[in-house]
């Protein structure tokens, strides 16, 4: 009886141990057969981080878009989400974002404002097995909020946005086959303009009682300017 619980006992530890192994080479054989960062065709990734983005322009004179009245930089976080296919070392797609600054100028009559921008994009990987550093340019529509009720007397609020052009370069981490981690930095150039009426429909003299009436007056006009962004962000991507 005890020789018959040995032999049963040294089989179950080989049967065991024989599913481990197998186990083991399937495992090592999937492995062997995925195609690596490459052979994902289709992505969708999030970012959060931090934004900085200068205006300085916004501050100059009667001529440009906020006469001193809007903020002229802010630091502040940023969500960004993309999805996008792959052809090799090729990405294109989309991606939103949305960043919000608070302003603390006592000069300003805007709290907290945000700009909300959608572009596509065109990347370049470098697939290195699990790790894949990448470049990216990208370009697309950019919006401001919170200015609406910058000035007093300006019935349209301070409607601003325009394009904007940005390149971004990171590197990203495979966890598994399907998940990727990564950071990411980026920068950008902004064109803005700020619809309104022609400098010559202002010609006309309009009694005015305050500063703050001549101010919105000023604002009446087409306004045009350039700023800057530069952002730093975490990635967790979704590969199929």
């Amino acid at each position: 009886m005890k020789r018959l619980s040995t032999v049963l006992m040294g089989a179950a530890v080989a049967a065991f141990a024989g599913e481990g192994a197998a186990n083991a080479a399937v495992a090592e054989k999937t492995d062997e057969h995925w195609g690596g960062p490459m052979s994902q065709h289709v992505w969708l990734d999030a970012q959060a981080g931090v934004e900085e983005v200068q205006l300085q322009t916004f501050s100059a004179n009667g001529d440009t878009l906020g006469v001193g009245l809007l903020p002229a930089s802010g630091v502040g976080p940023t969500l960004r989400a993309g999805a996008g296919v792959r052809f090799g070392f090729l990405t294109l797609g989309l991606r939103g974002r949305v960043a919000t600054f608070e302003n603390e100028s006592a000069s300003s009559s805007v709290t907290s404002w945000n700009i909300w921008s959608l572009d596509a994009e065109l990347g370049v990987r470098v697939p290195l097995r699990t790790i894949e550093p990448h470049i990216a340019l990208a370009g697309g529509y950019s919006s401001f909020g919170g200015f609406n009720d910058a000035v007093n007397g300006l019935g349209a609020g301070l409607d601003v946005h325009g394009v904007d052009g940005r390149l971004d370069a990171g590197v990203d981490f495979w966890v598994t086959h399907a998940l990727s981690l990564g950071v990411n930095a980026s920068g950008e150039l902004l064109a803005l303009a700020r619809p309104g009426v022609s400098v010559r429909d202002l010609a006309t003299p309009q009694q005015v009682g305050t500063l703050n009436e001549a101010k919105a007056r000023v604002l009446e006009a087409n306004g045009s300017s350039v700023g800057s962004a530069l952002a730093l962000t975490a990635n967790l991507g979704v590969h199929f």
